[in-house]
């Protein structure tokens, strides 16, 4: 029996040795693709129509906000070296203070989030802190890992109209929130625009939550440790030579059109 016990042992340690030296020499991703963008792009545009069929997610349809955002979601791909995603923008006339990441580069914006902002920067920090969990797939890893690949790719549409719910209530932890909010503000940076405009976001974020009514507002929600995430965002390093330029988005004429 003791011998026995021994080759075990032996067996036990050649086991744990090849499998270090594997870790060791064969490079692992840190980030395994559990499915290619196109698969991920088709699923988006699926829950995406979903979401536009749900009570108070209608889409408010403006040619002018229409090519503000079209033209928005070019630049802040073309800006990127290795951006993977095409993004599509879509306005719901909801008055959530609100922004929703959707698998394949889709994002939803509320008009209440327009009516919140201040500046086209604070704007642009949140559609930004959105591309940041597409990009670094924070969006499908989330899902794959809550609900299943067999279900997501389900097309059942009472399956499909059930995981576009999900979609809107799930929040995402603090590592892949503070990553989400680094991402933005970098991004803002190659846009030549001030980076440090989403801590005044997160401020009167704060300031005007005391009262709870933006605990469904998914920055909010998934991460409420808001001083935290503003000494982050304002210790972010910028060069010393920048001088941030102005922003495409007239956040005033946006305003008046959503009141309409």
């Amino acid at each position: 029996m003791r011998k026995v016990f021994y080759e075990l042992l032996i067996l036990l340690g050649i086991g744990g040795l090849l499998w270090a030296l594997f870790a060791v020499f064969i490079q692992m991703p840190t980030r395994p693709t559990l499915i290619s963008v196109e698969e991920e792009q088709s699923i988006g545009e699926r829950y995406t129509s979903s979401i536009l069929k749900i009570n108070g997610f209608n889409e408010k349809n403006d040619i002018y906000i229409d090519s503000v955002l079209a033209a928005t979601a070019d630049t802040l791909k073309n800006i990127q070296k290795d951006a993977e995603y095409n993004y599509e923008f879509i306005l719901i006339d909801n008055e959530m203070v609100n922004a929703f990441a959707l698998p394949g580069g889709y994002i939803i914006i509320t008009t209440g989030l327009i009516k919140f902002c201040e500046t086209p920067e604070e704007l642009l920090s949140v559609i930004c802190h959105e591309i940041g969990h597409i990009e670094k797939r924070h969006v499908i890893t989330r899902l794959i890992k809550d609900i299943g690949l067999s279900l997501l790719t389900s097309s059942d549409p009472y399956v499909s109209g059930e995981i576009a719910k999900e979609l809107l209530s799930q929040g995402y932890n603090r590592e892949q929130e503070d990553e989400a909010d680094l991402f933005a503000c970098d991004l803002l940076l190659q846009c030549q625009l001030e980076p440090r405009s989403m801590a005044s976001f997160f401020r009167r974020l704060k300031e005007k939550n005391e009262g709870g009514i933006y605990d469904d507002f998914e920055i909010l929600s998934s991460h409420p440790n808001m001083n935290k995430r503003i000494k982050n965002v304002l210790a972010f390093k910028v060069p010393s030579n920048f001088k941030p330029g102005k922003a495409w988005i007239d956040i005033d004429e946006i305003k008046r059109r959503v009141e309409l």
